[in-house]
């Protein structure tokens, strides 16, 4: 079961202090509170700038302090406070009570509510097709082995378990939703890590009636592991997005995205999935890595929101303590 470190925020604004994989935050924010205060500094002593309400949507504008986390109170979570831009006005929030207008989650989540979101769920269709689901989530106690008393957990309305749940605040095309079904990534005598030499395809696949042009890509790591003081080590580790379809092949380096926390630990990185959950007729996927000690990270990359010279873009990720 992925479930979350404590709470759902604490995993989107994680990945800030990482010293040597990138920083990410979502680029827009949504408040999950009644009402939340923008500040004019990073403090509750800050003067407020304007009150909003839960669902209102922030564009993030920086990290205060690289995104060191801190508490309001003795009692609350740790978060960070984020500047941000609402209309015409520009304060500080505190990170526990926004998170991004995308969300990647999992079934049994701890979760304490469910964000103000459209939520849609990618369940297996048939043998060889997954589909997008629209669906409604509520927070369902249960009694906790690991932890020794009840937790608060996410359900969906639907009887069969799903891959994974997107919550959205822009409606997505349900239906056809990738190529995988009732198979993973690593079937079929096939490996999903992404270590050192390792080469995959990635694609959205598409219905048997569409004779539609759909493009692919391959995602390719490089490096060299070599023994240091004993210990085999991954030197030089690089990720890439490639297109063979130009020629000369043009690629992306994404290897900010999945690099550990420090350097003596080696890059763990494998896909989780692919398909097409924006409908553009382009690949998407999910790729995973641990970039701490403990603990381990899924990242949702979509095609719809790549920039000039990209194929693919980082839009949200998902903590868990570790299989």
């Amino acid at each position: 079961m992925k479930q979350l470190f404590s709470f759902l925020f604490a995993g989107l604004f994680l990945s800030a202090l990482s010293a040597q994989s990138a920083p990410f935050f979502p680029e827009e924010l949504v408040v999950t509170v009644n009402t939340l205060n923008l500040r004019d500094a990073p403090s509750v002593e800050g003067k407020k700038v304007v009150s909003v309400s839960r669902g209102a949507i922030l564009q993030f504008v920086e990290a205060h302090n690289n995104g060191e986390y801190v508490q309001l109170d003795t009692t609350s979570q740790y978060a960070p406070w984020l500047k941000v831009r609402y209309k015409d006005k520009t304060g500080y929030v505190f990170g526990a009570y926004v998170t991004g207008t995308y969300t990647l989650v999992y079934e049994d989540d701890m979760m304490e509510t469910v964000p103000p979101l459209i939520w849609y769920g990618v369940y297996k269709r048939d043998s060889f097709a997954d589909e997008i689901r629209r669906v409604d989530l509520r927070i369902e106690q249960t009694y906790s082995e690991m932890y020794g008393s009840p937790i608060k957990v996410l359900k969906t309305n639907q009887k069969e378990p799903s891959k994974f749940l997107i919550g959205t605040n822009t409606p997505l095309k349900t239906g056809y939703a990738g190529p995988l079904g009732m198979y993973n990534v690593g079937d079929f005598y096939t490996a999903n890590g992404l270590f050192p030499g390792a080469q995959l395809s990635i694609f959205p696949g598409q219905e048997p009636t569409d004779t539609t042009f759909k493009s692919s890509y391959q995602l390719a790591a490089t490096g060299c592991a070599q023994f240091v003081d004993d210990f085999v080590q991954i030197k030089g580790y690089h990720l890439y997005v490639v297109d063979y379809m130009p020629q000369p092949a043009v690629r992306q380096e994404i290897t900010n995205w999945v690099m550990p926390e420090i350097p003596e630990l080696n890059p763990s990185v494998s896909l989780l999935w692919y398909g097409d959950l924006d409908a553009d007729g382009k690949p998407d996927a999910i790729l995973q890595d641990c970039p701490y000690e403990a603990g381990c990270r899924a990242s949702l990359f979509l095609s719809s929101k790549a920039r000039n010279g990209e194929f693919l873009r980082k839009i949200c990720e998902h903590f868990w303590p570790g299989e």
